[in-house]
């Protein structure tokens, strides 16, 4: 059977990953902001404007947040506008928090693989 070794530079993988924890810190709040806004449906833009950001906390400050992205419109729609499909807005199928995930893992893994 053959054997395996291999060493690692200690130093190198520490700087390695104070490189990326500052990444997670203090750019992907923002890259996950300017995502789930992009995300965010487009009325009268009330949404957009009231989503904000606290350290690593997105916020929705509206009454409606839950609704839009969670998929709660009722299905069919009442009025019959043509605005939702499904409980969500045709503007965000998905919502706004699956479509922010799915880019900031995308951001995390390609900055992770330049990391040198």
């Amino acid at each position: 059977m053959a054997k395996v070794t291999f060493t690692v530079n200690s130093k190198l993988f520490r700087k390695q990953m104070r490189t990326i924890e500052r990444y997670v810190d203090n750019t992907m709040p923002k890259i996950a902001l300017k995502e789930y806004k992009k995300n965010t449906p487009k009325d009268s833009g009330n949404a957009r404007n009231k989503t904000k950001r606290r350290q690593n906390t997105i916020i929705g400050d509206y009454a409606y947040a839950g609704v839009l992205d969670d998929g709660l419109f009722p299905n069919p729609p009442k009025a019959g506008t043509g605005k939702t499909r499904n409980g969500y807005s045709t503007q965000a199928t998905k919502g706004m928090a699956t479509p922010t995930i799915k880019e900031l893992t995308k951001q995390f893994n390609a900055f992770v693989r330049r990391v040198r």
